[in-house]
């Protein structure tokens, strides 16, 4: 993959969202704390081509320790590094396809992989070297090793959802729930092994800054205030979009209506509590929910519709898989066709799967786990 980088040209863009993290790791690997941002601006700019007037220093808001696993990307240069973020991508993208299709026949698994690259979110992520593909892979993981009861790939996995925390939050939050409520070894294990692995990450993000557990979230009180951050005018959530149709459009009338989402969805959980069957139903749940609730979301952050889509394609009788193809299939005609606009498409996708995935849990049949239930 590095020899890829280094010697096959490519066009992939060095200074879109990919250059928040790339101008971390050149700060880390030249021992600047990568939250002190008149430090890290001054040096990206040094190391940038572009003049003073046009350069602008896109935020990093997210964890140290999502840095330090990329730190080798400071080494290179940005157009080297961001053929190699690509790559991993592309890696993780893959990875997660192998792990989400476990148990299909083997031509159905070779389909799969060509239909996760040409979902469009997914292609977009690519393209501009975005964030969301380790929470992609954390989820495909929990749900291959909590099945297969690996405890190192079951704590990888939620290591992975915190490299994103406002989207993985909640997916974490479900799978630790549901160890603890199974009450087995396993169960305790991988608690244990999540403890121990939260230690770690917190000691090492002082490797990537002394002060990180004070000035990391002051950078993001800071961040909030950012150009089209502060508006969220390129968001594709539901809550932005119900702002915008029924009342100002700000973001923060969309956090207040992310919180009545998320009581509405909490209360439908606790009567539904005892109707998910197995782990993979959950994490969709949480999955979905995530994509329904969270206010800040673009519109690539839904390539990890690849996980639901996967999870009730795989069961269920012809009518509901036609309605996974055609919730596949709609988002990417709606975006090539009506650009921005077709961001819709992705909020009424993830609707129809979150009641197809209601319909799984209260109908066991299809499931084939009647006699568990």
């Amino acid at each position: 993959m590095f020899v890829v980088a280094l010697y096959v040209p490519t066009s992939l863009p060095a200074h879109s969202d990919f250059s928040a993290l790339y101008n971390t790791d050149l700060a880390l690997v030249n021992r600047v704390p990568i939250y002190d941002i008149p430090q890290v601006e001054a040096l990206a700019q040094q190391h940038s081509d572009l003049p003073p007037e046009n350069f602008f220093l896109a935020r990093f808001p997210y964890p140290p320790w999502y840095a330090l696993s990329t730190f080798y990307l400071g080494l290179l240069p940005a157009s080297v590094a961001a053929t190699l973020w690509f790559e991993l991508n592309l890696a993780m993208l893959f990875l997660s396809v192998w792990l989400l299709t476990d148990g299909w026949s083997g031509r159905a698994r070779l389909i799969a992989f060509p239909l996760a690259l040409f979902f469009l979110p997914v292609l977009g992520a690519l393209s501009v070297g975005q964030y969301d593909f380790p929470i992609l892979l954390g989820t495909s993981l929990l749900i291959y090793a909590v099945r297969k009861q690996n405890v190192a790939l079951t704590t990888l996995g939620i290591v992975l959802l915190t490299f994103k925390p406002h989207v993985g939050a909640l997916i974490l939050l479900s799978v630790l729930g549901w160890l603890f409520a199974s009450r087995n070894d396993f169960g305790r294990r991988v608690i244990r092994s999540t403890v121990l692995a939260a230690g770690v990450l917190f000691l090492i993000g002082f490797l990537a800054d002394p002060a990180w557990i004070l000035s990391y979230p002051k950078m993001l009180l800071n961040y909030q205030n950012e150009g089209n951050v502060a508006g969220c005018s390129e968001c594709a959530s539901l809550p932005v979009w119900v702002s915008r149709w029924l009342f100002d459009g700000s973001l923060s009338r969309a956090t207040w209506i992310a919180l009545a989402l998320l009581i509405l969805f909490g209360i439908l959980f606790y009567f539904l509590r005892y109707s998910f069957r197995t782990h993979e139903l959950l994490l969709s749940a949480a999955l979905l929910v995530t994509l329904l609730v969270s206010p800040y979301l673009y519109n690539y952050d839904f390539l990890l519709l690849l996980v639901p889509f996967a999870i009730l394609a795989s069961k269920g009788n012809l009518g509901q898989k036609v309605i996974v193809i055609l919730c596949y299939l709609i988002p990417t005609f709606a975006l090539i066709l009506y650009e921005r606009n077709g961001n819709l498409s992705l909020i009424i996708v993830s609707l129809v799967m979150m009641f197809l995935l209601y319909v799984r849990v209260r109908n066991p049949v299809i499931d084939g786990t009647a006699s568990t239930a």
